[in-house]
């Protein structure tokens, strides 16, 4: 183990965790709050309101009143918000808790959402090992940098990790109903039904209770706007999804390519691809303990992030966060995931922070597109042990 790592594991966090880590994410939301809610607002040319630091809040607030009055939730507010609402109308509606309160008061519980909800799904997982208290507080700048932004990230990977507690629960409906919320946010969440596979007795049910599932989920906003209304919004919803960013990559395995190698494939060829190689395992293994189980889980989280040509630095909480569940199953975990979490650490997690000079920043995170690399290597290596997994040590207690 690493020096650093030594030091911290003597702080004994079994016994102080109850009160060290709540301490340390409370503190995490506290900053994040008042720095956005604080901060001066923003003028942007075309834009005929003042920009807040936490826009993306606004743009969800907005979303709920814009459903409320049955308007085009995907058009353009210029007087209003600073960019587009790319959620569907059962999120706008949902927000409705958020949205009736004062902006800070509805920030602070977001934040609070976006932060405990995760904390939650890591420890409702089975089978992880003592690491598990040290990787939650390396998670926590990977945290404030996702709720510095606002958005909803953090949300989508508690529900996924306690979507996956509950496939080990065998609570099935639970299962299938925390994959639904993450499709309603964004779509890319439902590649977690493959998870299915590896639980083949709840594959009847899950089918089962889906459907209503699906279809309670969907007809929700109809307690606002009739049923057309709402067809015509997932129709401006698609409209928008078709047309976004196209040309556009962020911090991808996408943007790598091009970075590293200049090298532009079609996006739809490298994300089959990536689909393919992601849904190997199913097909090859046949021996799954807990552990090649939880790898195989957290591989796909990585997937849905570094296969996002969209992803943005906030979005990587999901893969940073499933890394650090992945690393938590291994009792004693191999030198070549210490080093990889090392660089991780520097570059992933720190590398959009002030800790580096500013063009040392940039080159991080968008010139060699450090900020996705490492995650990619994480991806390929949690592939390779769960092909492996029946060669792994199991996790101590199996279910």
């Amino acid at each position: 183990m690493p020096p650093f790592l030594i030091m911290v594991n003597r702080l004994n966090l079994n016994k102080t965790q109850y009160w060290l880590l709540p301490l340390l994410y409370f503190l995490v939301i506290l900053f994040a709050t008042n720095r956005n809610y604080f901060l001066p607002v923003s003028q942007i040319p075309g834009i005929f309101c003042d920009v807040t630091q936490f826009n993306n809040y606004i743009i969800f607030k907005n979303s709920f009143f814009h459903l409320f009055h049955d308007v085009d939730l995907y058009k353009s507010f210029p007087n209003e918000q600073y960019d587009l609402f790319k959620y569907t109308p059962t999120f706008s509606l949902l927000f409705a808790f958020f949205a009736l309160l004062p902006n800070y008061v509805g920030l602070l519980l977001w934040n609070s959402l976006n932060v405990i909800l995760p904390l939650i799904g890591m420890n409702r997982i089975f089978g992880l090992s003592k690491y598990k208290a040290i990787f939650s507080i390396l998670f926590i700048p990977e945290v404030l940098t996702s709720v510095l932004n606002s958005q909803s990230n953090g949300i989508i990977l508690g529900l996924l990790l306690l979507s996956f507690a509950s496939m080990q629960n065998a609570q099935t409906t639970k299962a299938v109903f925390y994959i639904l919320l993450t499709v309603f946010i964004k779509l890319f969440g439902g590649l977690f039904f493959a998870l299915f596979l590896l639980f083949p007795n709840q594959i009847k049910k899950a089918v089962l209770v889906s459907i209503p599932l699906f279809l309670f989920l969907f007809f929700l906003p109809c307690m606002l706007i009739d049923l057309d209304s709402l067809f015509q919004q997932y129709a401006s919803y698609f409209s928008l999804l078709k047309n976004d960013g196209q040309q556009f990559m962020k911090y991808s395995i996408m943007g790598w390519l091009n970075a590293w190698f200049h090298f532009c494939p079609s996006k739809n060829i490298v994300i089959i691809i990536g689909l393919l190689l992601q849904l190997l395992p199913i097909i090859i293994v046949r021996v799954w303990n807990n552990q090649s189980k939880i790898l195989y889980a957290m591989s796909i989280l990585i997937w849905i992030v570094i296969f996002n040509h969209m992803a943005e630095s906030a979005t990587y909480v999901i893969a940073v966060g499933a890394i650090f569940v992945a690393l938590s199953t291994f009792d004693k975990m191999p030198q070549i995931l210490w080093v990889l979490l090392i660089f991780m650490f520097l570059t992933t997690e720190l590398g959009p922070s002030d800790i580096y000079p500013k063009e040392l920043r940039i080159w991080i995170v968008d010139t060699a597109q450090l900020k996705a690399f490492p995650c990619i290597l994480f991806w390929i290596a949690m592939l390779g042990y769960t092909f492996w997994g029946n060669r792994l040590k199991s996790t101590k207690n199996e279910f």
